[in-house]
């Protein structure tokens, strides 16, 4: 005679379930609701929600986004706002969404951010393209979507403390919204509006800024008011000409990109730095650079596969 098999993890009390499947993936988090009339809601209290196009949509990871069909992102946006009508949790810690899609479907994409804004999100995490820019041929074909800082909440109101946003156009006017993040993410972004070099200087609390392949900056400023900044990574931004530096507690820069003008006023902590310019004299510049930054500990000057540090 076979001996039934006690559920004791489903005694459990609703908190520790809910941990368990904030554990898991968003597809085995779903599956767990056939388990038992216990866990048949269990998932809809995920507090860390990703929306990947390649796990929701059968399509080839080299797709191109000219190459997307409207029914695959219909079916995508079916399961994701499907997903989202059935939440029951009054708090989403991380949203994640990657798709082949942009503004044309702006409307959809600006609920999504204000469903995470108003389950208080901390962590933001959007891509609108699933191509490389590095590889990308013809950047006429990318929709970018047109990020709405409006829906952002302003100041301590906000939750959000890390943002990362890709193949996107963002509006420079961003004032205090993005007051309380400690990391920002810009890659492949479109910077619009009045780009003012000092267009980061509302972001008090940031630790982290990276900007990879953004263009519409012409100058980067990084003054006093970010006193908390740590990392700065600025790689392959078109047309930015200069960086000027003046951030105390910056312990590590990174540049990769055309030559420009790099103005260190004062960066008593920087410990690390790594140059990348096309043109660049490798060797000059890296004395130029030991001269004025004597206290750094680790420097690196590159320029294609030359390279100088110590």
């Amino acid at each position: 005679m076979r001996r039934k098999c006690k559920d004791h993890i489903s005694k459990l009390p609703d908190d520790v379930l809910h941990t368990i499947v904030s554990l898991l993936s968003m597809r085995d988090a779903v599956r767990t609701s056939v388990l038992s009339h216990r866990w048949k809601n269990m998932y809809a209290y995920m507090s860390n929600l990703e929306f990947n196009w390649h796990d929701i949509i059968s399509t080839p990871a080299d797709s191109t986004p000219g190459a997307v069909c409207n029914s695959k992102v219909r079916y995508f946006l079916a399961r994701l706002e499907r997903f989202l009508a059935c939440h029951l949790g009054t708090k989403v810690v991380s949203f994640k969404v990657s798709c082949c899609f942009g503004n044309m479907y702006g409307l959809h994409i600006n609920d999504w951010i204000s469903f995470a804004i108003r389950k208080g999100v901390e962590n933001l995490d959007l891509a609108f393209t699933c191509d490389k820019p590095a590889e990308r041929i013809d950047w006429r074909i990318i929709d970018y979507y047109h990020f709405p800082t409006q829906l952002l909440l302003h100041g301590e109101e906000s939750k959000l403390r890390h943002l990362s946003l890709r193949s996107c156009t963002l509006q420079s006017d961003f004032f205090d919204r993005f007051s309380t993040l400690s990391t920002l993410v810009l890659c492949d972004v479109n910077l619009a509006g009045h780009v003012e070099p000092h267009m980061f200087s509302s972001c008090s609390n940031l630790e982290c800024l990276t900007l990879q392949w953004c263009f519409g900056l012409e100058r980067l400023c990084i003054g006093d008011s970010l006193h908390r900044l740590k990392v700065l990574v600025v790689s392959l931004c078109e047309g930015l000409k200069g960086i000027e530096l003046s951030a105390t507690n910056l312990t590590s820069f990174h540049y990769k990109g055309d030559d420009i003008e790099l103005s260190f006023e004062r960066v008593p902590n920087l410990g690390e730095l790594y140059v990348m310019m096309k043109d660049t004299d490798v060797v000059s510049t890296f004395a130029e650079l030991e001269k004025e930054l004597p206290h750094v500990k680790s420097m690196t000057v590159a320029k294609s596969r030359a390279r100088y540090n110590r």
